[in-house]
């Protein structure tokens, strides 16, 4: 009876801690998911289960800042100065946080410095735009208080236009979020696709994936 006992009470409390550390996962990855805009993010989109080319799946939020972030964040002479360093709201930390990978993206507009050909004002926006990704890393790791990877996607120059007269909305912020991915899975094949899914009701998933220079190829251009 005593063995008995003892072993239904193992069982217990066995399953007890099985069914705690389930419920702990399940808390934490749909706080990763619901967790609500921060005040620096004018569009925030999540896309659930996007697939690489084997089937693997991983889920990412895209998160589009203001038109104040975006100004701070992508204007050349922030670039270049250390002092000039956006302050992220908790909220805004917190959401980072909660990350599995973070993706920065560095973009340029389609200007160019004048006198330079188009093969060279594209490399040195291009440049510009690793540089820009290499940035916003810096600050994205400064504001976060665990190690989370941080990857740098480097779109490139942007597609001239017919009209241009305000190019800044060619270089607006982005920071992709990596929620949760399978083993093994590919997370460049996975984003692409989760762009291409979401590209209607997203229209800077389609802009991203067609009207940068490095974005049309295979596979996207990472600044190591």
């Amino acid at each position: 009876m005593r063995v008995r006992f003892g072993l239904s009470t193992a069982a217990f409390v066995i399953a007890g801690v099985g069914l705690s550390y389930a419920t702990a996962l399940e808390v934490d990855r749909l706080t990763r998911v619901n967790t609500p805009k921060p005040p620096e993010v004018a569009h925030d989109v999540i896309v659930r289960n996007a697939k690489d080319q084997q089937g693997r799946r991983a889920s990412f939020r895209v998160l589009l800042f203001t038109d104040e972030f975006r100004w701070r964040m992508s204007s050349y002479e922030s670039l270049e100065s250390s002092l000039d360093e956006p302050s992220f709201t908790p909220e805004m930390k917190g959401v980072l946080e909660r990350a599995r990978e973070i993706i920065v993206v560095g973009a340029s507009s389609e200007e160019i410095v004048p006198g330079l050909s188009l093969e060279s004002g594209r490399k040195r926006e291009e440049a510009r735009a690793a540089k820009r990704a290499e940035r916003i890393a810096t600050w994205v790791r400064r504001a976060i208080s665990k190690p989370i990877p941080i990857r740098k996607l480097n779109v490139g120059h942007h597609m001239p236009t017919k009209a241009a007269n305000d190019t800044s909305d060619q270089r607006r912020v982005v920071i992709i979020l990596v929620l949760e991915r399978e083993g093994g899975t590919n997370v460049d094949e996975a984003l692409r696709a989760a762009m291409a899914l979401e590209s209607i009701n997203a229209p800077i998933f389609e802009a991203l994936l067609t009207r940068y220079s490095l974005s049309a190829f295979k596979s996207f251009a990472w600044v190591e």
